[in-house]
């Protein structure tokens, strides 16, 4: 099947990054009239100085996660989610997350819904040891449509870290050789919900128990996206540094395209697919190119550190029960380029595409 799927399941991310390419060149310029950037917009999250401190900032949000929650009538873990979505993002970029502000948007307010909202944001802060110090609701029918009449929900966040001095990254320290590892995902996480509907909701009831999952198929798709800051902090314990981290959500691994170094990456070995992505590609007919490019597929986050430190560093984040595997390097390529040779992929710019195509 063609690599379109995620688009005739409602995500046209080719429209999606003109519109994005449109919106930055209206505000780029505010760069100037305040607080300048230390990284400049594009990375996972963006730091600023306030006197002598780097304050990192993200934002992010559920999508369309919320929809399986309306579907199942089940809330309590989607704000764990909002909470993975914007600390690993901060983790990304070498900061401590501190706090966060969230924001929820209703079709109505139900004290329920709200109550079962903040067990999992309050999980979810826990896990990552931030404050949510404040956030802001909305009731706007007008603009809201869920699963069901009244059901219509948006979450999202906006998260604070402090980058000490000499942690802040951006990929330019990586030099060929050093060696990307990959730690597990806990699942689907929170990207690609809309291909993963299109492709499993006709064939499965979303309450219907799964054999190959273990589980039902609403259940397997709520799991909460792995929060990573333990597993950096015991990074830290262990005087391990990495050169680079990523944040593998939508566009999978071609996050790693991110980093300032003039380098690619080679990926040289994967843990086995978990059954609930070999579902989507098998049963929506999805090609791998575009599994690979929409799915996090098994790794959750990627860390680059010197070829001396893996063994050290993948010990350090098995201690914290997640499993962590090298799965390839780093290589000189200006192109950036993320090579999967034994799935015949490589990916340039937004979408991994065969080798010979």
């Amino acid at each position: 099947m063609s690599t379109d799927e995620y688009s005739r399941s409602g995500v046209d991310t080719s429209a999606a990054d003109h519109a994005l390419s449109r919106l930055l060149l209206e505000i780029s310029p505010t760069l100037a009239f305040g607080a300048p950037s230390e990284l400049g917009i594009g990375h996972f999250a963006n730091v600023i100085r306030v006197g002598p401190v780097r304050i990192a900032l993200t934002t992010d949000g559920v999508g369309t996660k919320l929809i399986i929650a309306e579907l199942c009538e089940k809330y309590d873990t989607v704000g764990i989610d909002c909470i993975a979505m914007n600390v690993n993002d901060l983790l990304c970029v070498g900061a401590k997350p501190l706090a966060m502000l969230d924001y929820i948007a209703v079709e109505s307010a139900d004290p329920e819904v709200f109550a079962q909202l903040g067990r999992g944001l309050a999980a979810g802060a826990k896990q990552a040891g931030i404050s949510i110090v404040g956030g802001e609701t909305a009731q706007v029918p007008e603009l809201l449509r869920g699963a069901a009449p009244g059901r219509g929900l948006d979450l999202v966040g906006m998260a604070v870290g402090l980058v000490p001095d000499g942690a802040l990254l951006d990929g330019s320290a990586i030099e060929p050789g050093d060696v990307l590892i990959g730690l597990a995902s806990s699942g689907v996480h929170s990207n690609g919900l809309s291909l993963a509907r299109s492709a499993l909701l006709h064939r499965f009831r979303i309450d219907e128990h799964v054999s190959e999952l273990g589980t039902s198929l609403g259940e397997e798709l709520l799991r909460p996206t792995r929060i990573y800051v333990p597993e950096l902090e015991a990074l830290r314990d262990a005087g391990i540094a990495p050169r680079a981290i990523a944040h593998i959500t939508g566009d999978g691994l071609l996050n790693l395209r991110r980093v300032e170094a003039a380098v690619g990456f080679e990926i040289t070995q994967l843990p086995e697919i978990p059954a609930i992505f070999s579902m989507i590609e098998q049963l929506g007919e999805v090609d791998r190119g575009e599994m690979r490019t929409v799915f996090n597929m098994g790794i959750g986050l990627t860390l680059v550190v010197g070829e001396t430190e893996v063994d050290r560093a993948t010990e350090a984040i098995r201690a914290t029960g997640t499993d962590a595997w090298p799965i390839g390097r780093a290589v000189a390529d200006p192109e950036r380029s993320v090579r999967i040779p034994f799935e015949g992929l490589v990916g340039r710019s937004k979408r991994f595409v065969p080798e010979d195509a």
